[in-house]
């Protein structure tokens, strides 16, 4: 059979049954018994399980597997998704669907002005009952979003990670690339790579909200449009790899070949598949292509010099005087500025400056915040955004007994340009104000389908986040 092609949920024809499909192929996996490979509570846990469900002896090494803030978060996804794609194509087969089923894409980055319902949820998911009055498996607990408007602005779908050249960075206090930094087996904790920022994290909390099941990985999959989501990520990837000759995957045998993954093909037989595997779609599992890959044109990568990977720490140039606790809708922190050493001339300035989040910890689901930087006493009439501090995983990454010892998230944030106009660098800064704005998170559904009820009646810890230290770095 040819390689399937996975297309764009809103460019489906209207007499097109993909979705119908879908449902039909969700409602038979969500009657199989938890235990089963093929069901669709197994498939989920394999990506997280919520605390305090038991893990049955047969899907040890299987369940809670998904790999956050680690360059092996794409390479993991992309075979969880194949999994995914395969499981459903057989059993849309068996019900008398199509045999070369695909999984669509949600491609809520695409501009309005060539699909104005882009950012919409997609209306298949959007009823909690089909035309004849029955339960529409497509429907999930999510935030409250009349008409599927989740409110999607350019911040949530912004697609500014494609400009990474690197894939990587093992650099500390520098960006980690599009694809993550490099790590070992990591289900989750430390710095998020460009594309896992934003989009990724922004749209599971803004669908999910406060309680919904795609706000918290231990639930994400859960949610059929997770699955949608991640198609569209996986995609991106390929985006990103299509951009030229310097956008390039690892060539390093740490990430290509010498961590073992495990999951279930369509038939439920247990398989193994490593990073080097993951490269070319059309060889993953029953193999599958993107319609419509675009290539981004050079006018947009002119401004994408990014530190290379390898080599130490860039000079420290200033710190928080404690942590950050975030309460209410705004918090302010100083950070106490370093002039840099090693400038030539008083007029040099620094090639890169980064602003790093370190060990963000807390509980809950707080929504994200919008981050912005000023000087006392500038000739600027406002303060300067500078990017998104995304929450997905907050609580996994701050949870003491798991690997990673609750170190929390942490973000960076290259602030270069910023920095230039807000003369960081001259000694008569002293002091940088860091001004966090709390999005939050709109309310969830209380209800959810009837055979996942028992995961919405999960209590959630109340909302709350510290950033361990807000530092600056030059380079």
């Amino acid at each position: 059979m040819a390689a399937r092609i996975r297309r764009n949920v809103w460019k489906l024809d209207r007499s097109d049954e993909t979705l119908a499909w879908y449902g039909k192929a969700v409602a038979a996996l969500i009657r199989r018994p938890i235990e089963d490979p093929s069901s669709w509570r197994y498939l989920a846990a394999v990506h997280g399980t919520p605390q305090g469900m038991a893990t049955p002896a047969s899907a040890r090494g299987y369940w809670d597997q998904c790999q956050h803030q680690s360059w092996f978060f794409l390479p993991w996804h992309r075979g969880y998704l194949a999994s995914f794609e395969a499981t459903i194509a057989k059993t849309v087969k068996d019900l008398g669907g199509p045999a070369d089923w695909a999984l669509p894409f949600w491609d809520y980055s695409e501009s309005l002005s060539t699909e104005r319902n882009a950012r919409l949820l997609p209306s298949a998911f959007v009823e909690r009952t089909l035309g004849d009055g029955s339960p529409n498996p497509l429907w999930s607990r999510r935030a409250r979003a009349p008409g599927g408007n989740f409110e999607l602005d350019d911040t949530a779908v912004s697609t500014g990670a494609l400009r990474f050249t690197n894939f990587t960075n093992s650099r500390p206090g520098v960006p980690s690339g599009f694809g993550g930094p490099e790590t070992g087996f990591n289900p989750g904790g430390g710095d998020n790579g460009g594309i896992e920022s934003v989009p990724h994290n922004r749209i599971h909390v803004k669908i999910g909200g406060d309680s919904g099941f795609m706000s918290d990985p231990s639930t994400a999959a859960l949610d059929p449009i997770f699955w949608l989501h991640h198609a569209n990520i996986d995609r991106l990837w390929e985006v990103w790899r299509n951009q030229g000759p310097q956008f390039q995957d690892p060539s390093d045998e740490r990430w290509l070949t010498s961590v073992v993954f495990q999951m279930h093909d369509g038939d439920g037989r247990p398989i193994t598949f490593r990073c080097a595997d993951m490269l070319d779609t059309t060889k993953v599992l029953h193999g599958y292509t993107y319609e419509a890959v675009p290539v981004a044109q050079e006018a947009e990568l002119e401004s994408v010099e990014m530190a290379m990977a390898g080599g130490a720490r860039p000079e420290f140039g200033g710190e928080s005087e404690g942590p950050v606790v975030l309460t209410g809708p705004t918090t302010k922190a100083d950070v106490v500025l370093v002039p840099p050493s090693g400038l030539e001339a008083a007029t040099a300035e620094p090639r890169h400056v980064y602003l790093n989040l370190e060990n963000i910890t807390g509980a809950g689901i707080p929504g994200d915040y919008l981050v912005y930087i000023d000087v006392p006493d500038d000739d600027q009439p406002t303060a300067s955004f500078i990017g998104v501090m995304t929450t997905f995983g907050l609580e996994r990454a701050s949870d003491k007994s798991l690997s990673h010892g609750g170190s929390g998230l942490s973000q960076v944030f290259e602030i270069t340009e910023l920095a230039s106009q807000l003369k960081l660098s001259e000694a008569n800064v002293s002091r940088l104000k860091v001004t966090f704005v709390r999005e939050g998170v709109a309310k969830a559904d209380a209800d959810a389908p009837a055979e996942l009820a028992d995961y919405a009646a999960v209590q959630r810890k109340p909302a709350n986040v510290t950033v361990g230290k807000i530092s600056l770095f030059y380079d």
